[in-house]
């Protein structure tokens, strides 16, 4: 019974090693979405800076892995966690900003 137990255990850390991180997930979204890989990992970065870690880790969730539309997302949140993304929101377009003057 225990090499089963640890048989299992031992094949669920091999899976979680092989996801993706929260941040990866993330950008790619963004850039199937049609943003500039730049642009994207500036977003992300920016929305990692100023978001919680759990609100990060459940945009990356449902955004990133569950591929839900953002806007969609934002209007099921909490108005604190809104509030939260507004924050983000002014760095998050400045990002795109960027990207743009450098082309």
């Amino acid at each position: 019974m225990r090499v089963l137990i640890l048989s299992g255990l031992s094949m669920a850390l091999l899976s979680a090693c092989g996801q993706k991180s929260d941040r990866d997930v993330l950008t790619e979204a963004c850039i199937a979405e049609g943003e500039g890989p730049q642009t994207c990992a500036c977003i992300t970065q920016a929305m990692e800076d100023s978001l919680s870690p759990r609100l990060f880790q459940r945009t990356a969730a449902a955004v990133g892995r569950e591929q839900r539309d953002v806007e969609d997302f934002v209007e099921s949140l909490s108005m604190g966690e809104k509030l939260e993304f507004a924050s983000a929101l002014t760095a998050m377009v400045s990002c795109d900003l960027t990207e743009q003057v450098d082309q």
